[in-house]
């Protein structure tokens, strides 16, 4: 995310992190994509801070699993979440299936999702993205190389600037802008990145 393509300064931290195992309940299981982020954005509600000023707080969470995902026709799933949900705290949230360094594209796809990022090929995207093409990047549908020169597309880098020119972001001195006030309730569409 920190890029020049993607046209805006955007600060990742992790401030916490979560191992799963037979001591520690997590979310139930299913190779349903769909139902897997439903569930674990529910559980992961319960385990946030509401209060934003504390350091066990968190804007978004992800799942990486090892389960196989599936979506509605094949299990070529590698991670999902809703679209433009950042400022939701029961729907910011993404799956990543972990297969890998490569999980590492996959969680910057999904988080590019939670920012309100569509694939690169969907049809507001095609304009602006007309002369760089579509498949060398990271909110590409398909998961494959990526150019090295411009990781972001021009689509991209346009919704996320969008999104947090509306308030949907932080300041740079941490006070935050994300809340019922700012965010716009609904229902984005569900969306997933699959592997070739």
């Amino acid at each position: 995310f920190r890029h020049g393509s993607l046209g805006n300064l955007v600060e990742l931290r992790v401030t916490r992190l979560v191992v799963l195992g037979q001591d520690t309940p997590g979310p139930p299981t299913t190779p349903n994509a769909a139902q897997m982020l439903r569930n674990f954005c529910q559980w992961q509600k319960g385990l946030n801070v509401p209060d934003e000023d504390s350091p066990l707080h968190f804007d978004t969470a992800i799942l990486f699993t090892r389960q196989d995902l599936c979506g509605a026709a094949t299990c070529d799933t590698l991670g999902m979440a809703d679209v433009g949900t950042v400022c939701d705290p029961e729907r910011s949230c993404a799956i990543v299936e972990d297969d890998g360094l490569q999980s590492a594209f996959t969680a910057a796809h999904e988080l590019g999702h939670v920012f309100n990022m569509l694939h690169d090929t969907s049809q507001p995207c095609r304009e602006l993205n007309s002369h760089s093409g579509a498949a060398r990047h990271v909110m590409a549908p398909v998961l494959s190389s990526l150019e090295p020169g411009e990781m972001w597309s021009p689509c991209s880098a346009r919704f996320i600037t969008d999104f947090l020119d509306n308030g949907h972001g932080t300041t740079q001195r941490g006070g935050s802008q994300c809340g019922e006030s700012w965010c716009q309730w609904g229902t984005p569409p569900c969306s997933g990145v699959t592997s070739p």
